[in-house]
């Protein structure tokens, strides 16, 4: 299985995104049915490890609090649009604890620095077809009516198909 740890992104905020960035964008729509900020990635993992990540997640992730979520950016990333997310403590605290807590019991993650983020879209042919659309002309201001209170962080597996990825949701932990 492949799992995660994420926050999820609520309803009336894609809803939002959908209306401030409609026309706006190098590609004619966003795919936000799975929209959420990544915390930890932990890969594809055999059935053990997958009970292992499970079994620990509740005890990982519980005893932090609400914060806020607010967004910086639309950028291009490799082939993707990201919409970036502003830096802090809260946030970068509640993915540094799961990261070390699963660390401490002997799970290895990528050495890499954490880039929170919500991918929009994945551009293809879509660079060719808004050619007069530019990420860099979106008046990023219009992303101050995205802000949001992460109330929960999810554990979900994914499911690669064909043209995206399916995120079912396993373990849910509220932040009080």
């Amino acid at each position: 299985m492949r799992l995660f740890s994420a926050i999820p992104i609520p309803e009336e905020v894609k809803n939002k995104l959908i209306e401030i960035t409609r026309g706006k964008l190098p590609v004619p729509y966003l795919s936000l049915t799975n929209a959420h900020i990544t915390l930890n990635f932990f890969g594809e993992l055999d059935s053990d490890k997958t009970k292992f990540v499970t079994e620990q997640f509740a005890v990982a992730a519980n005893g932090h609090k609400k914060f806020r979520i607010e967004f910086d950016k639309i950028i291009r990333f490799q082939h993707q649009l990201h919409l970036t997310v502003k830096p802090t403590k809260d946030l970068k605290e509640l993915q540094l604890n799961l990261q070390e807590a699963y660390e401490r019991i002997g799970f290895k993650f990528q050495d890499r620095e954490y880039y929170a983020h919500v991918t929009l879209a994945r551009m293809h042919l879509d660079n060719h077809m808004f050619r007069d659309r530019k990420v860099e002309a979106f008046d990023n201001e219009l992303l101050g009516q995205l802000t949001f209170d992460a109330d929960r962080v999810i554990l979900y597996e994914s499911k690669l198909l064909l043209h995206h990825a399916h995120h079912i949701p396993l373990i849910e932990v509220p932040l009080s």
